[in-house]
């Protein structure tokens, strides 16, 4: 959701997720009666980036050179074998700004002249220099015991630097992709892992440089915020907790997380503040949207790498008690049974990727005026 010149649907689509650490990229392929099918899939890591957390690939001052990321994606279209050409790309949250607004009911024409005046008191730099984008998420009686009450819209605001989309522009053509369109990396996950649900869902998107935290009720994103703490906070607390270096230190938080027994208590101290604080936050999102809206939390979706921390899902269920569950992509496509271990293995931190290929390939949810 940000930018999409064409209309005309490919047969295949690509999703391609630039993230922090790493490039991956699913290919998706619609099949005889409506199906999806995983046509390919890569991930391609960038050199050193333990040793440079301060340097991502992507950052808010775009420090990576444009060939640089499109030779990524070159390389791993090339070793997978990817069929397609058409790909959607995802912009980071921390590279964007998005605001669900209440406003009175209007037609589209009066809705397309109030949101840059709107945009202009929210978004934090001038107008002119972002790309802005909104939809219709719902409508809602304030006072639903007044008959009198107009109906209001919740309208979902969405803008990104021009600079940041030109960026994303310049990277495709020199990977030799046709750019369809730009996505927010959250919207991408949300029909990745929620597609199919209208719950009220809080999905936790815990990434390399930052950790997301996302209302998201009937299949709609209703309420976000992004905070700094990350995977690679994580990795930074067990380096200086276990005096080891932060290769060593990766290695320790992939196999032991967060269990409490033996020899992963270390980790467990050194962890466990910072999920915390993650958890201070969520508990915040919940109860704020609870007042506003009524509707309460009923499930805890994890999504992004660091969610196959050991013992997460426990830790996590028995402080908030709900239930806590690990989001599945790869949900309702098909692939072959042998990579079944792999799939699930891999599937939260494919999230992104998996959404953008989605794109063109799902039903857009839209509603009623």
């Amino acid at each position: 959701m940000i930018w999409n010149p064409f209309t005309r649907k490919p047969r295949g689509f690509l999703g391609i997720d630039i993230g922090t650490s790493s490039v991956k990229v699913v290919e998706l392929a619609g099949v005889k009666k409506g199906g999806i099918a995983l046509g390919t899939y890569g991930e391609l890591k960038a050199y050193g980036y333990l040793k440079r957390l301060s340097d991502p690939i992507q950052g808010s001052s775009l420090q990576m050179l444009d060939s640089e990321v499109a030779e990524m994606i070159k390389r791993i279209l090339d070793e997978c074998n990817a069929k397609s050409s058409a790909a959607s790309m995802s912009i980071p949250v921390f590279s964007s700004f998005f605001t669900l607004l209440e406003l009175p009911s209007m037609s589209d024409k009066e809705l397309a002249n109030a949101i840059p005046f709107q945009a202009r008191q929210l978004v934090p730099i001038p107008i002119s220099e972002v790309v802005l984008d909104w939809e219709i998420i719902g409508r809602f009686n304030p006072r639903a015991d007044s008959p009198n009450a107009q109906e209001r819209l919740l309208v979902l605001l969405v803008a990104v630097p021009r600079e940041v989309v030109d960026k994303y522009v310049r990277v495709a053509k020199l990977a030799g992709v046709e750019l369809r369109g730009l996505e927010v990396e959250t919207f991408s996950m949300v029909r990745a892992l929620l597609r199919d649900n209208e719950d009220t869902n809080l999905l936790l998107d815990i990434g390399a440089r930052s950790t997301n935290i996302t209302i998201v009720d009937g299949g709609a994103i209703r309420m976000s915020h992004n905070l700094d703490i990350s995977g690679n906070e994580f990795t930074r607390a067990l380096a200086h907790s276990l005096g080891v270096n932060m290769k060593r230190a990766e290695e320790h938080k992939i196999t032991s997380g967060i269990l409490q027994k033996g020899g992963e208590l270390e980790s467990s101290r050194a962890l466990i503040p910072l999920i915390d604080a993650i958890m201070q936050d969520a508990e915040k999102i919940m109860n704020i949207y609870y007042r506003k809206y009524g509707h309460k939390v009923v499930r805890i979706m994890l999504g992004g790498g660091s969610t196959n921390l050991p013992g997460l899902v426990e830790y996590l269920s028995s402080r908030f008690g709900k239930e806590v569950v690990v989001g599945d992509p790869f949900h309702g496509i098909v692939f072959p049974n042998i990579l079944e271990p792999i799939i699930r293995d891999i599937g939260p931190a494919f999230s992104v990727s998996v959404g953008l290929a989605l794109r063109e390939l799902v039903p857009q949810k839209t509603f009623a005026k």
